[in-house]
């Protein structure tokens, strides 16, 4: 059998090829283990790869012939390769989030997520590189390096998320994983032209997952395709949990749905630094997105409404005014990852809190954040029972009321802006300015990045 073409694949190709007997899952395993070994010298993707993929495949396709013979219903994510940031706990492979100091880091059993993925089917292929401890949105780590960009190997691939990001621009596997603190699934996906999909906070499980802010922290899917990344959801969402009430209630019957367009993301915030090439960045991205929701809007104008936000309709959302005042990072990292380090989860760790990674300076000491060391530094300030942390959890109760009140007075089913105002800054950059993803994270509202295109 010819080598089967995994460029571009999606879910459903791939189970119809299999039911057609056109390849087989250890074929493609082999695949993208051969795309892999080709790029990811040069991308530095991924982390390590799962010695028992191509093993585990061959099982597959038995069970593939018994589900053919009995005609019988592939599991949703039936063989599929799949690449999870190396965040997300797995007893088979290490767990390190990105850095040397975790680096043999070990847990008992895997994070709820990638539990509930392998029962449905996957295969996971490998764990892919992340920004240090998933705090900022170079990925760059002690453990993985810088990874590039496939577009623009120059600039990063947006973070943290990233390696799972660049890996499957690159197609060196066919769906991926993500976490979300502020803008991680959705900055690599903006950056790397896949889909990311933050989901409403509570609806997928974070058990068993690195964490930064318990307030703060998703999980979700990542994929080149909406309808991959909707299968994945759905098979990674917790079902015991209730739905928080976040979004507003669906269209009433005969209304078409009406999307408000967030004129206050679209230009550069004056936090950003200003220049020449920054607002030329800014032009290209607002005609991209601006001439997109055009299109769209001329192609769906008997069924959607497209609603004009002006900024000053509503209080200053700026990314700038909601990481002073609300964003909980700092006040959380110490304690919930000290809870995790210690908890029976972990089977063997170097270490067992943040002050003992902090001393052994075994981590990049240029990627990490004030929240690596706030709470280090100022314990009584940055906890979670000072005056300061039960400000900002009262800020994002108003920032709630706030945003349901804009989608209240339009009559909305959803917001559309640009995730980024700027390009991904090129490898080196300190931090990656002018992302528009805290609305989102601090809400607790879903949210999803699309591809856009030049017109």
């Amino acid at each position: 059998m010819p080598p089967f073409p995994v460029s571009e694949l999606t879910i459903s190709g791939f189970h119809d090829a299999l039911r057609q007997q056109q390849t087989t899952c250890a074929a493609v395993v082999r695949a993208y283990l051969a795309r892999i070994a080709e790029y990811d010298h040069t991308l530095k993707t991924l982390l390590c790869l799962n010695p028992d993929a191509e093993h585990i495949a061959t099982q597959k396709d038995a069970e593939t012939q018994s589900l053919l013979k009995r005609n019988d219903p592939f599991p949703r994510l039936h063989g599929v390769p799949i690449v999870l940031k190396d965040n997300f706990g797995t007893c088979s492979l290490p767990t390190t989030a990105g850095t040397k100091a975790l680096a043999n880091m070990r847990t008992r059993e895997d994070s709820d997520v990638v539990a509930q993925l392998l029962r449905a089917g996957a295969i996971i292929l490998g764990k892919t590189n992340l920004h240090e401890f998933a705090l900022h949105g170079t990925t760059v780590s002690s453990l993985g390096g810088q990874t590039l960009n496939p577009y623009d190997l120059s600039r990063t691939p947006g973070g943290s998320s990233g390696g799972t990001g660049a890996a499957l621009a690159a197609n060196l596997a066919l769906v991926g994983t993500g976490t979300d603190t502020n803008n991680s699934l959705r900055s690599p996906a903006s950056a790397c032209a896949i889909v990311g999909f933050r989901p409403t906070w509570g609806v997928v499980s974070t058990r068993g997952i690195v964490p930064v802010s318990e307030t703060q922290d998703c999980a979700g899917p990542m994929a080149r395709t909406v309808e991959d990344v909707r299968v994945v959801f759905n098979v990674m969402r917790d079902q015991t949990q209730t739905q928080t009430q976040t979004q507003s209630d669906p269209p009433s019957s005969g209304r078409k749905p009406r999307i408000g367009i967030l004129d206050a993301y679209f230009g550069v915030e004056e936090a950003d630094h200003q220049g020449t090439e920054l607002q030329a960045e800014n032009e290209e991205i607002q005609s991209i997105v601006r001439n997109a929701l055009a299109s769209f809007q001329a192609e769906n104008k008997e069924t959607v409404t497209l609603v004009p936000i002006a900024a000053s309709s509503h209080e200053d959302w700026s990314f700038a005014d909601l990481r002073e005042n609300a964003d909980t990072q700092r006040f959380e990292f110490k304690f919930f990852l000290d809870e995790f380090l210690q908890s029976p989860l972990i089977e063997h760790s170097d270490h067992r809190s943040l002050e003992s990674i902090a001393d052994s300076g075994n981590y990049h000491t240029q990627a990490v954040t004030a929240a690596f060391d706030a709470g280090l530094k100022d314990p009584v300030t940055f906890s979670r029972t000072s005056e300061a942390y039960r400000a900002r959890l009262e800020r994002i109760q108003a920032l709630k009321k706030e945003v349901q009140r804009v989608f209240d007075e339009n009559q909305l089913d959803a917001l559309a802006y640009p995730h980024q105002r700027r390009l991904v800054v090129p490898t080196g950059g300190a931090a990656q300015a002018g992302r528009n993803g805290i609305l989102a994270a601090l809400t607790g509202r879903p949210a999803i990045c699309l591809p856009g295109k030049i017109c």
